[in-house]
């Protein structure tokens, strides 16, 4: 395609490809070139960077215990002076 009908130059795609870690691809949106292959390919980038990231989580561990009934709750009674009490 002649790059001065471009939207976005050619040097500026495959430079923010870069910058994100992801393939540079060349399309038209008017007339669909390469639509369905770069959605595609996309997908398929993202699915695996989800699974790669799925397995390199560490479990996160919630630790829940019950009150000591020896110490009962506690109630805060005091106003704050925010409020207008």
């Amino acid at each position: 395609m002649d790059e001065s009908k471009r939207v976005v130059p050619t040097s500026r795609g495959q430079a923010l490809a870069d910058e994100y870690g992801i393939k540079f691809f060349e399309m038209n949106a008017k007339t669909n070139l390469n639509a369905e292959q770069v959605f595609f390919s996309i997908a398929r980038d993202i699915k695996q960077r989800l699974a790669e990231s799925d397995s390199k989580a560490k479990p996160q561990n919630i630790k829940i215990s019950k009150p000591d009934p020896g110490k009962g709750l506690s109630i805060v009674t005091e106003r704050s002076a925010c409020c207008g009490s």
